[in-house]
């Protein structure tokens, strides 16, 4: 036997290693995988260069074959070495009850997870965390050995600490078999790895290798025809090269004895052979061992052979001398590599090995139950082995290791082990009852048991719609086991687990099992607080079937049951379920008192989606009563909470208000940014309320760029027609006069109002009023204005917000002055006109503001806009415009008509009178005007008339029109245009010449401020809960904004403002009087023209038109 042979070649190979650790050391980590076939030399490679790799820790760990042993093994043993030495790893293991599970191969109580897909994001995080701790001291090296093994969540793992580590000082070496059969159903890991990171094949040896080892072998040197001979018939691969030289063959060259057949059967009979020659005690034992793995323990291998422990290692020295083991600790076995023990376990016929795979299951057990270091998943492998009379109690080891494999977070392994179950309850019915019905009660409800885990754990793999079969059956099951326990967890699953952050509500087949588990519960008192968590969720799935006053009756059904029982996990989402049947604009402070408790409830049991849900729903809220700057405050804590879990189900509302505030602001591109990502962050997640949401954010953005091209496609592609409810032909009726087809959209209006007076007031009511209302503003005039006047004026003072925070269609005045200007009641569209204007402003929606203000001012406006129209009266009737033409006569309401006997629609004679803005037609143009008049400036020239909200390149150019011709400084106009006031003044309030503004407006102060309050008390529950993971992550958070506020406040706690040099006054002035200039051309064409040609900007600003107008300022 020859032993003892080198390391050969590879130069190329580990070249392309030396770089990547060289990298790493320099903390820019990553994943390499070494592949090739079996036997190609991968694992031999992996040693070599971790023998090479100077200064780093190596850390080996490996993946048995048919993953025989509990979930996440390999993480468990890579941790475990970690630890072992290093007390901030230490720390950071007792504060993460994900990585104690990992440590301990099972999670204690059998806990569960509201968010298992976040639970799973969070161990990653943990895992790389430790990761990156043990690198501080030296970087490692992470050895993951025959990865084509392992069990899928390990995989996973796997590559998503590739991602994290490419930041950290820590190569990550993965060897994989490249043949399609080695990776079974997991293809998808393969093709993931070979994403993630390097990939170095390691192919055959090169003849001159082959040569090396040969000369190695035989001591002296070999003719080329043996060298030539040996490569030939072994393909070159490293591990038959050196089984044939080991075995004494391939030495003679052409004339030796290597058979021209597959080298791999001539190993497997030189294998066989080897065992021939040991004692018959030596080749049973070795028949278990290779049974049990390539690595195994040598005290399950003592009892199942029933051999003393000293007997079996001085056996097991007769496979070694044999080489065939290698030597793997004082504990453990190991054999020299897999194929030679996939070689020596076809020895034994199919019923000795199925008796073999018995005594080791009865063992294993008999250790499992012991407390030893042996899982379920390791005896349910044996059980299933064992023969079909074992099915029963195979079942039940496969579901303990689905259960063990599910609360560690590895629901692709826990998938694996419940089907398994699932097919071992079928066997053993088979079996037990000749394949009829086979499943007694005791039966049945196991099986429903291990369904409702299996349909659990596909939700956790992100599998949805097997998880809906599986969820489906169980319900079945349980109903004709007579279990409404049971049924009530089945329809519950089929949302997206207990908070129920997304629930289909077109889901008809929910609400009925949903319905009929609430029945089965009623009068249970062992099963209050789950019957309180079914009313809740039924309440929201029949959002759709039931009327509001049934839904709001279910969701405080479930509070007070929720209450009654002490149950804080159900109080979360009956509270949130409260919200939803409370959604119209009558409840909104209801719903910020409800979402502020559930906010606490998730952070007492550190439930990320219910505090996620909370957030959402105060959000919404605050935008509905307009405080703006509560609402940034609360995304932006939003996106700190969801941003760790990086889930697209909670992530996509984060651009979809990031939208949504560029849109209010007029960042047109901006808007159509965030919702790109919307929707690919929707889709990932399979969320339907992101498609309709993206849709409806897409639609106000063409609206407010006068996009036609877009509202027409848009309008195609949206299957408004079919869908149920009174909004879609609302919003069919704003489509059409936003697209200038003003006609179609009276008739639609029309023909939805009696509908539209009589729906209910939920989330939907106030948008869609809205939508009316900016649809009678676009007509001109219609007979609904006064009945949605009055409808809408008690809610003055609430903004119109679209979806969950989509888009804001306005305040409320907003469209009580379009209702108002419509009924020719002006006076009061310039009182409503007036609050919304400020109200905008106040929220910061600038190109909103200047929308309201445009189309309230009987003005030509925006293309796309609500767009109030001088209405054309004749013979007692309105008629609707539609472009340059007129449309049929439309019948107008008496309210809505002029009482004036001069107007023509009283008469019916040509226009004589005065016009609409007061001038008689013979009258001359009135003088050119640039003022301020309360929260709007007054812009007249050229005969037309135009108001626009307040802002600061306004202020500039009316400083520059009062001196014509005459040069005025940047710093000059940058101090009179920062404050308030009358133009030209040189009040106290204004800051030194060169001033820009705060470093930090009032309104981001305020939610810093607010967020580092939340982040104090979520410091406090980290810290009493020892929670260090999380604690760093708020001191993090809470440093970021300490320094942004200590950017913001200067000597003597003053607020910061922007420095003052004159470069900086010109670039600010430059830009704000531009801005300006565009927003007059935009409702002024004729005006902005003027400012264009005639105002010059710099570091000295100029008004210089070739005739100036006699400007009243």
């Amino acid at each position: 036997m020859v032993t003892g042979l080198p390391f050969v070649g590879r130069e190329d190979v580990l070249g392309e290693l030396r770089g990547a650790w060289e990298r790493a050391a320099a903390g820019r980590g990553g994943l390499v995988t070494l592949t090739g076939p079996a036997g190609a030399g991968k694992t031999r490679v992996a040693e070599e260069a971790a023998a090479r790799a100077e200064g780093f820790r190596t850390v080996w760990t490996w993946c048995p074959p048919d993953a025989v042993e509990h979930a996440l093994g390999p993480w468990s043993r890579l941790l475990r070495e970690l630890v072992v030495d290093d007390v901030r790893c230490g720390r950071l293991v007792a504060a993460s009850p994900s990585l104690r599970a990992v440590l301990a191969g099972a999670a204690a109580g059998g806990r569960t997870e509201a968010d298992p897909g976040a639970a799973r994001v969070r161990l990653a995080g943990d895992v790389t965390e430790i990761l990156a701790t043990a690198a501080r001291r030296r970087p490692l090296l992470l050895v993951v050995d025959d990865v084509h093994a392992a069990d899928a969540s390990s995989l996973r793992l796997l590559l998503e600490t590739a991602d994290a580590v490419r930041v950290s000082r820590v190569l990550l070496l993965a060897t994989a078999r490249d043949e399609d059969t080695a990776w079974q159903d997991r293809s998808w890991a393969r093709a993931q790895l070979m994403r993630r990171g390097g990939v170095l094949p390691v192919g055959p040896l090169r003849d001159e290798d082959v040569g090396a080892l040969l000369d190695a072998a035989t001591g002296g040197t070999s003719a080329p025809s043996a060298v030539r001979a040996l490569a030939r018939y072994t393909g070159g691969e490293a591990f038959f090269v050196t089984e044939l030289l080991r075995s004494g063959g391939g030495r003679g060259g052409p004339a030796s004895e290597i058979p021209e057949t597959a080298v791999s059967v001539r190993v497997r009979d030189a294998v066989r052979a080897r065992t021939a020659e040991l004692s018959p005690r030596a080749a049973r034992l070795l028949d278990l061992a290779a049974l049990l793995g390539t690595r195994f323990r040598l005290d399950v291998l003592a009892d199942a052979a029933a051999v003393p422990l000293d007997e079996v290692r001085a056996l097991l020295g007769e496979a070694a001398g044999a080489g065939l083991l290698t030597e793997a600790g004082a504990d453990e076995g190991r054999f020299r590599h897999d194929l030679l023990r996939e070689a020596v376990s076809g020895r034994p016929a199919p019923g000795e090995r199925a008796g073999l795979h018995r005594a080791l299951a009865a063992v294993l057990a008999d250790h499992s139950g012991r407390g030893r270091d042996t899982g379920p998943a390791e005896v349910a492998h044996h059980l299933l082995l064992s023969g079909p009379e074992h099915a029963r109690e195979a079942a039940g080891y496969c579901r303990e290791a689905a259960d063990r494999a599910a609360a560690l977070l590895a629901f692709e392994e826990a998938v694996r082990w419940y089907e398994r179950a699932v097919e071992a309850h079928a066997t053993a019915g088979a079996v037990e009852d000749g394949g009829a019905a086979g499943q007694g009660p005791g039966h049945a409800e196991e099986l429903v048991e291990v369904l409702l885990g299996l349909g659990a754990a596909r939700l956790g793999s992100g599998d949805w719609a097997k998880a809906r079969t599986a969820l489906l059956r169980a319900a079945s099951l349980a109903r004709r086991a007579g279990r409404p326990d049971l049924l009530a967890r089945a329809a519950l699953g089929l949302g997206t687990g207990p908070v129920g952050f997304e629930v289909d509500v077109a889901d008809r087949e929910q609400a009925d099992l949903l319905g009929e588990a609430r029945s089965a519960l009623a009068g249970d008192p062992a099963h209050t607080a789950l019957r309180a968590a079914v009313t809740a969720r039924l309440s929201l799935a029949t959002a759709f079937l039931e009327p509001e006053e049934h839904r709001v009756a279910l969701a405080e059904e479930a509070v007070a049951a929720a209450r009654g029982a002490g149950d804080p996990a159900a109080l979360g989402p009956a509270l949130a379920a409260l919200c939803d049947a409370r959604s119209g604009p009558d409840h909104c402070r209801d719903r910020l008192d409800r979402s502020r408790e559930i906010i606490d409830v998730a952070r007492a049991r550190r439930d990320l989606p219910l505090e996620l849900l909370g957030r959402r729903l105060r959000l919404v809220a605050l935008m509905e009563t307009g405080s703006f700057a509560g609402a940034d405050a609360e995304a932006a804590a939003y996106d700190t909470a969801a941003r760790p879990l990086r889930q697209p189900l909670y992530a996509w509302y984060v651009p979809l208000w990031r939208g949504t505030r560029a849109l209010m602001e007029g960042r047109h591109r901006d808007c159509a940014a965030a919702l790109d990502e919307v929707e690919a962050l929707g889709s990932a997640a399979g969320s339907p309320n992101a498609v309709l949401l993206a849709e409806t954010q897409r639609w106000c953005l063409y609206a407010d760029s006068g996009d036609r091209e877009g509202l027409r496609r848009l309008r195609e592609r949206a299957p408004l027609e079919r869908m149920p409810g009174v909004w879609p032909r609302v919003t069919l009726a704003l489509l059409a006069a936003q697209l200038g087809r003003r006609e179609e959209a009276s008739r639609r209006l029309a023909g939805v109002m009696p509908s539209l007076l009589g729906a209910p007031r939920d989330s939907e009511w106030l948008p869609m009023m809205a939508q009316a209302a900016e649809t009678v503003g676009a007509v001109g005039t219609h007979p609904s204005a006064p009945a949605l006047y009055d409808a809408l004026a008690p809610y003055a003072g609430l903004f119109a917000v679209e979806g969950i925070g989509a888009a804001i269609r306005g305040p409320v005045d907003r469209h009580l002055a379009l209702l108002a200007r419509s009924m020719g009641d002006d006076r009061a569209a310039r009182d409503h006109r007036d609050r919304a204007v400020r109200a905008t402003v106040e929220a910061g929606a600038v190109a909103l503001a200047e929308r309201i203000a445009e189309e309230t001012a009987g003005s030509g406006g925006v293309p796309g806009a609500a767009v109030l129209a001088p209405p054309e009266f004749r013979d007692g009737t309105v008629r609707a415009q539609d472009g340059p033409g007129d449309g049929p006569p439309v019948p107008v309401s008496g309210d809505a008509r002029s009482k004036d006997p001069a107007d023509p629609s009283a008469t019916g004679r040509a226009a004589t009178g005065p016009t609409a803005d007061g001038r008689r037609p013979d009258a001359p143009p009135p003088a050119p005007q640039f003022r301020r008049e309360g929260p709007l400036w007054l812009l007249v020239y050229a005969g037309r008339e135009v108001r626009l909200p307040d802002s600061k390149g306004l202020h500039d150019i009316a400083v520059l029109l009062g001196r014509p011709g005459t040069p005025v400084p940047a710093v000059d106009l940058a101090a009179s245009g920062a404050g308030a006031g009358d133009v030209g003044t040189g009040g106290d309030d204004l800051h030194p010449p060169g001033d820009l503004g705060e470093v930090i407006d009032a309104t981001a102060r305020a939610a810093y401020r607010r967020r580092l309050r939340e982040l104090e008390e979520e410091a406090e529950d980290a810290d009493a809960g020892g929670d260090a993971a999380r604690s760093c992550r708020i001191a993090e958070e809470k440093d970021a904004l300490v320094r942004q506020l200590s950017a913001a406040y200067g000597i003597g706690g003053r607020v910061r403002r922007a420095g003052s040099p004159a470069e900086r006054a010109r670039t600010a002035v430059t830009a704000r009087v531009r801005a300006a200039v565009r927003r007059v051309a935009a409702v002024h064409p004729e005006l902005g023209r003027h400012l264009r040609a005639a105002v010059r900007t710099g570091t000295l600003c100029v008004y210089e038109p070739e005739d100036p107008p006699a400007w009243r300022l």
